[in-house]
């Protein structure tokens, strides 16, 4: 259902949705595990897409204790407003800012984000690394998954640890970002 969901939704608006069908269990894995070797307490997730990522994030991560999630495709949001009631399902991804405000959360442990940057302008790759940069902890994570290596010069200018990770078992393979914040 979830693959049928993601790959309508891909159809619909090709530009929001970065794949054709959702993160295959290697992917989410392998995010996971880091995560729960870093123990976040306050997490965002920018592109939750059908929530496979995000039922690992809000079942097998027990240091998470607050987690925002964000998806701006109108079927896919409401799929996930379905999927986890408990959770409130934010729409843009760029207005964290005023979410955080709005929770009083004055900064982030992690930000994992799958939204579709290869669509964005330079302009609003820069927007978004801003705000993620300026919205984390200092010691704080940003995981991002693309699927290209199209992301590491810009995320260079942001972060000073970067380590990157191939993830072949997905579809498409998938390059995984993990950066940290001085």
């Amino acid at each position: 259902m979830d693959k049928v969901l993601f790959l309508k939704s891909f159809l619909r608006s090709p530009l929001q949705v970065a794949s054709i069908i959702p993160s295959s269990p290697f992917l989410v894995k392998h995010i996971t595990s880091y995560i729960n070797e870093r123990k976040p307490r306050i997490v965002a997730e920018l592109g939750a897409g059908t929530g496979v990522l995000t039922k690992a994030l809000d079942g097998k991560c027990p240091s998470i204790e607050s987690l925002l999630v964000f998806e701006n495709e109108e079927n896919l949001n409401r799929h996930l407003q379905e999927q986890f009631p408990h959770l409130r399902i934010y729409t843009d991804a760029f207005n964290l800012p005023e979410v955080m405000q709005e929770r009083n959360i004055e900064h982030l442990d992690c930000i994992v984000s799958a939204l579709p940057v290869s669509w964005f302008s330079a302009q609003q790759i820069e927007q978004l690394l801003d705000m993620v940069h300026s919205h984390l902890k200092p010691g704080g994570d940003f995981i991002m998954f693309q699927f290209s290596l199209q992301m590491r010069k810009h995320l260079k200018r942001k972060f000073n640890h970067i380590s990157i990770q191939y993830v072949p078992l997905n579809f498409l393979p998938a390059f995984v970002y993990f950066c940290r914040k001085q």
